[in-house]
């Protein structure tokens, strides 16, 4: 009896010490984010916030992970794992910039994440379908997922596995822009920060919000970064002349003039 206590008491203190860890790396990468993203583009202050934005990422990923033996979420797991190979991959490109050269070429590691988030991408997607279907929760008592879960699971998991697998393909081909990694890193590092704010309104706001009106909280984040990086890229692009030109119309000419 004594030793269930004391490895009751262990338990939660490591739950707690999880907890707690996992509201600082989130609070860093939520409040360091803007910092990288509005200081001049490979200035000190850029670099210095991007490192703490990612490492405070990568403290998200793995408290995350090891909070889902204690209390497992799903929506947290999978936005979990689609914010941080985001993170992953946007930090990974700068070690990638010129890869033409072969101490440049993808390594292991990054081969190793991206198959990993084809196969995880794809097997949340058929855990969405089975979810849709009414097969999932067959397998999953006692616990009861909404529909909702699915369809995240479909979404989400859609994201991560395109992501994966565009990944595992690029690596055998050469960019077609020098900036690549340029574009890359903006949209990956910013996908991710994307991913982390739906995640903190989601379960602290859409909590608080009328049942009908929740669902603007998990999509609004998306729809407005999504529109935002899209504008982003192409305001680099035009800059360092990569913006694809709209072809003139040919100009009709009367012949008889």
């Amino acid at each position: 009896f004594y030793a269930e206590g004391m490895t009751q008491e262990l338990l939660h203190f490591i739950d707690r010490a999880l907890v707690i860890s996992h509201v600082v790396f989130g609070t860093t990468a939520l409040v360091i984010g803007p910092i990288a993203m509005f200081t001049a583009k490979g200035g000190t202050n850029h670099r210095r916030a991007g490192k703490i934005y990612f490492w405070g990422m990568a403290g998200i990923f793995i408290s995350t992970l090891a909070l889902a033996f204690f209390r497992f979420n799903a929506f947290l797991f999978i936005i979990n794992i689609m914010s941080f190979y985001a993170c992953f991959t946007g930090y990974r490109v700068l070690y990638r910039k010129n890869a033409d050269q072969a101490e440049q070429k993808p390594k292991w590691m990054d081969w190793l994440a991206s198959a990993l988030a084809a196969l995880a991408g794809s097997a949340f997607v058929l855990w969405g379908i089975g979810g849709l279907m009414g097969i999932a929760n067959k397998f999953l008592y006692p616990f009861e997922y909404p529909t909702a879960f699915f369809i995240i699971g479909l979404v989400a998991g859609s994201v991560i596995a395109n992501s994966g697998i565009t990944d595992l393909i690029s690596y055998t081909r050469q960019p077609q822009s020098k900036r690549w990694w340029w574009y890359e890193h903006m949209n990956r590092f910013l996908s991710g920060y994307i991913a982390t704010v739906t995640a903190f309104l989601v379960q602290n706001v859409a909590s608080r919000m009328p049942f009908e009106f929740s669902w603007i909280v998990w999509v609004a984040p998306g729809v407005i970064g999504g529109v935002g990086i899209a504008k982003w890229i192409r305001r680099y692009k035009a800059k360092f002349g990569d913006a694809k030109k709209k072809p003139q119309a040919a100009i009709q000419t009367n012949p008889q003039s």
